[in-house]
């Protein structure tokens, strides 16, 4: 969002998510304050975009009035959250094939996901505030990345598990990699110092892979 930082983006994009429902996030990208997606819908048909899109057009998210366009095929919607550089492609499930999100096959295990992810967008989001409050100075900007990694330890835990629950275990793992983009040393320390091991001064050296709120962020120099 203009002038507000990597940490209003997030915010607005946390926003989004909650309001389009749970539609599978393939990609998330964060380039200071400028954030996309891309989402996979479930609608089976163009009438059925329509309907999607009439009933959340116009609304208010973050403050900002949410606004979408639909191709000529109704096969892809763009979103946008007016007056921000917050925006969103969605696209219908048999547009994504399953090496878009490197996994073997697609399932209900993507139902955690926009959950797992928004969850991760508020605690990223409440960290760069902090940082900024204990250090002050100007919003910090960072960058961020989603990737889906695959799990090695899938076909175990696929084989241990109940034929009805195979669905809902993840082939893959997601992944976020987090970079800054602009920020004082001041905001670093601050923000680094949350995560285990975080304050020491290899962590601004080298690549880092933490946890938060559960997923996996590799903290890139």
């Amino acid at each position: 969002m203009p002038g507000g930082g990597s940490r209003a983006a997030l915010v607005a994009g946390s926003a989004l998510m909650h309001d389009i429902g749970s539609l599978f996030p393939v990609t998330l990208t964060l380039a200071g304050d400028e954030l996309a997606f891309t989402f996979v819908s479930s609608c089976p048909s163009p009438d059925a975009v329509g309907e999607w899109v009439r009933l959340r057009s116009g609304a208010v998210v973050a403050g900002r009035v949410l606004r979408f366009s639909v191709s000529a095929d109704g096969h892809r919607i763009r979103a946008e959250l007016a007056g921000t550089a917050v925006r969103a492609l969605i696209v219908l499930a048999d547009e994504v094939s399953a090496a878009s999100v490197s996994a073997p096959s697609l399932g209900r295990w993507q139902d955690q996901m926009p959950g797992t992810v928004r969850v991760v967008l508020d605690e990223l989001a409440r960290m760069l505030s902090r940082c900024r409050h204990r250090a002050g100075g100007a919003e910090p900007l960072i960058d961020l990345a989603l990737a889906y990694r695959p799990d090695p330890e899938y076909e175990t835990r696929l084989a241990g598990a109940h034929e009805r629950v195979r669905p809902f275990i993840a082939p893959v793992r997601p992944v976020l990699a987090l970079r800054w983009r602009a920020a004082t040393s001041a905001q670093r320390k601050e923000f680094l110092g949350e995560l285990p091991g975080g304050a020491g001064r290899g962590w601004r050296r080298r690549r880092r892979t933490t946890r938060i709120m559960g997923m996996e962020v590799e903290v890139l120099p």
